[in-house]
């Protein structure tokens, strides 16, 4: 699974790994361009389906929170 994403804040990311790690899945590669005011990120992660499923739906969530604080 890849995630691509555009972060006002690095600590998203923290978090984001944070989440990896308490779901059972890991992350192989992880790229991030500092842009302005904005950081550009790209990971991949690895695990069983399941995590990954539920890691994905928890990620859904924490980007669309993101995206309503940062209005």
């Amino acid at each position: 699974m890849q995630l691509s994403l555009v972060m006002h804040d690095w600590r998203l990311l923290e978090r984001i790994v944070g989440l990896t790690n308490r779901l059972g899945c890991a992350y192989t590669s992880l790229s991030v361009k500092p842009s302005d005011a904005y950081y550009h990120a790209t990971i991949d992660f690895v695990g069983p389906p399941d995590a990954l499923r539920r890691l994905d739906a928890q990620l859904t969530r924490l980007l669309n929170d993101e995206k309503e604080m940062s209005r």
